[in-house]
């Protein structure tokens, strides 16, 4: 068992904690966290963003999705460590295996500041079924004669913390640069964002609303951060309260109001004063980051508070919950999440130009590297592109110094890099770009370095998954490009994934339908060969924000309790189905793509996508006996307009 292991049963036997939970979350329940809140990694050694750690005196053990399983296996080979497979039948869910595992006298553990309040609910769902109470851990020593019936919930020790603390490798948490997100991208002024989540919060029966996800706050204040790579968030809270007179009137908005007092804890050192002066003369209050505890405490509230429970942890909640008296708590989404995903006008003229940008960065690359590989149809990426950018393509492939004998993985990734972020205006990219060769790519978010990577060969597939951070847009694409012989079964399954990718793409609907409603078409051809890939077929995608962005998204499988949110036109949605064969390879195709309205008929309104990227597929690796008249339509017709538009950026 790893030492980090026994060092927190030591911890917990110390604190009389039975069972303990760490999860990949932070304080405001991010997917992507800095590295100094990467403690189920340091504790575990897997490195996936969505995982569950549980630790009793007699075992650990790792729950992550379909995303991760190939990926977990293997780092946690040695650990002691076992993987539970979330979502599979084959392995109990975390709350069934607490259920069967926590007993009536024993305690739960876990830091409060990172546990959502919905999940330390489920994770005791079970328990309660039983007839148990879950209650805090400080009425342990009470003596009401109900401790047979109690669980108890320690959420006040970070037990896992305190272990890596005590190390002297933890890294220090770091704050970045505050600045503004102009309006010339944003679209809309914070008083109008303010005006119209004031509305819904007053229209839901409440009187006050609490943020913690970073990335609402930033839509909402129109500002970025650098507090966690590849996202331009500053890690922030806010509180909205809604005054008497509710709605912005005539002549309002001019003068700053916004029917709402609105808080934003944050690192104002990190602001320079003119951003500071805008915030302020916006009638917006600007507190320290680490006061949100003690402001929360000693609010006085007048109205409920809307809240919700899936992202606000349960520190946060349970402070709330305690200082508000008389008035309730209310699970709500947050006004901002579902205003954030529908773009304006302007972020959508914005998103067009950046991604047709990026795709031509994109597209430069699979020409580098089909060159570098010496493979027989580079001439025929290199004419994708204009002759001014393929010079400067081959220009870098000559400084490089790359060979087919030398060049891997890492080399790849580096070169999709710096070919991305030489693209004007790109400042970053939107997360670590997965360049995975052959038997690589079956692990669906495999991360190369120097230590361990693959050398690629003159055969088989390269998958190159990447994204770039733009003021006006954040990008996202996935392609498999063949480096040479490939075998017909490889053909044959990224032919079936084209199949599907191109069936979404098309898709019309009636207004009202969700993600849901869609995922069949892109799986259906790999189901009826009997595969399955183990995650959704597409997420939401931020604007200058997180790559994964809700509340919308593409999957099929039912999740209880979960919000499905209707598409609406002006949300972004990836198209990403795949194949991954462990051991053997990985294939995936992904585009962004923009709801939008398509016609209306008989009173009903359809809604259809646009694409927003414009990368060729790679046809030496399509069977074209497998697609049907309309499928070859719809491909060349892709092909067509990608190279069109590519031809003048």
């Amino acid at each position: 068992m790893k030492k980090e292991i026994e060092l927190l049963k030591e911890h917990m036997s110390k604190e009389k904690v039975d069972m303990y939970i760490i999860t990949t979350s932070d304080a405001h329940n991010s997917e992507y966290v800095s590295d100094h809140d990467k403690v189920l990694e340091y504790m575990s050694g897997f490195r996936g963003s969505n995982g569950t750690l549980i630790v009793t005196r007699d075992e650990a053990l790792l729950w992550t999705d379909g995303r991760y399983y190939i990926q977990c296996e293997k780092e946690l080979t040695g650990s002691g460590i076992r993987m539970m497979r979330q979502g599979d039948d084959r392995d109990p869910s975390i709350e069934d295996y607490i259920g069967s595992h926590l007993h009536p006298g024993q305690c739960i553990g876990y830091d409060g500041r990172c546990i959502t309040r919905y999940m330390a609910d489920k994770y005791v769902s079970k328990c309660v079924n039983n007839g148990c109470i879950c209650v805090s851990a400080d009425l342990r020593n009470s003596e009401d004669g109900t401790k047979d019936k109690h669980i108890y919930a320690d959420a006040e020790h970070d037990l896992a913390g305190e272990i890596w603390d005590a190390s002297s490798t933890r890294p220090k948490a770091i704050s970045g640069r505050i600045r503004e997100h102009e309006l010339k991208y944003a679209g809309e002024e914070s008083v109008s964002k303010l005006s119209r989540v004031s509305g819904m919060i007053r229209d839901n029966g409440c009187r006050h609303l609490f943020i913690s996800r970073p990335d609402d706050i930033m839509w909402l204040f129109n500002i970025r951060g650098e507090d966690i790579a590849y996202n331009p968030v500053a890690l922030s809270y806010a509180f909205i309260s809604v005054k008497d007179k509710g709605y912005v009137g005539e002549g309002d908005k001019e003068k700053g109001y916004t029917g709402a007092e609105a808080y934003i804890f944050i690192h104002t050192g990190k602001m320079d004063a003119e951003l500071k002066d805008k915030l302020i003369s916006s009638g917006i209050i600007l507190k320290e980051y680490d006061d949100v505890y003690t402001f929360l405490k000693g609010y006085e509230y007048t109205g409920n508070i809307m809240a919700d429970i899936r992202e606000v942890s349960t520190l946060v909640y349970d402070i709330m919950d305690k200082a508000s008296g008389p008035h309730a708590v209310v699970n709500h989404l947050n006004p901002t999440t579902i205003l954030k995903a529908v773009k304006n006008d302007i972020e959508i003229g914005c998103m067009k130009e950046y991604f047709r940008s990026d795709s031509k960065a994109m597209t430069g690359y699979i020409y580098a590297v089909k060159k570098i590989m010496e493979c027989e149809d580079a001439a025929k990426w290199r004419e994708y592109i204009d002759a001014s950018y393929a010079d400067t393509v081959d220009e870098l492939i000559k400084d490089k110094g790359y060979t087919p004998d030398d060049f891997d993985e890492v080399k790849a990734g580096k070169l999709c890099d710096e070919l991305r972020l030489s693209v004007t205006d790109c400042f970053d990219l939107s997360f670590t770009t997965i360049a995975a060769y052959g038997a690589n790519a079956a692990m669906m978010h495999y991360e190369a370095d120097d230590d361990s990577y693959s050398v690629c060969k003159k055969q088989g597939m390269l998958l190159t998954d990447c994204g770039g951070q733009y003021p006006g847009a954040t990008t996202d694409v996935t392609r498999t490009i063949a480096l040479g012989p490939v075998t017909d079964e490889e053909i044959r399954y990224f032919t079936l994934v084209l199949k599907g990718w191109l069936a979404l793409m098309h898709a019309t609907w009636i207004e009202g339908c969700t993600g849901r409603n869609l995922d069949i078409l892109a799986r259906q051809y790999l189901w009826n060969e009997g595969i399955d890939y183990k995650c959704g077929t597409g997420h939401g995608v931020g604007y200058s924000l997180s790559v994964h962005e809700g509340p919308q998204n593409i999957r099929w499988r039912y999740i209880e309790d979960s919000y499905e949110a209707v598409l609406k036109p002006g949300m972004t949605v990836t198209d990403e189905p795949g194949v991954y064969m462990g051991g053997r390879f990985g294939i995936r195709t992904e585009n962004t793509l923009l709801v939008v309205k398509r016609y209306e008929s008989d009173g009903d309104t359809y809604l259809g996508f646009e694409n927003l990227t414009y990368v060729p597929i790679d046809e030496e690796l399509i069977d074209m006996s497998l697609l049907d008249d309309k499928e070859k339509g719809w491909l060349k017709e892709y092909q067509d307009e990608t190279i069109r538009i590519l031809s003048d950026r």
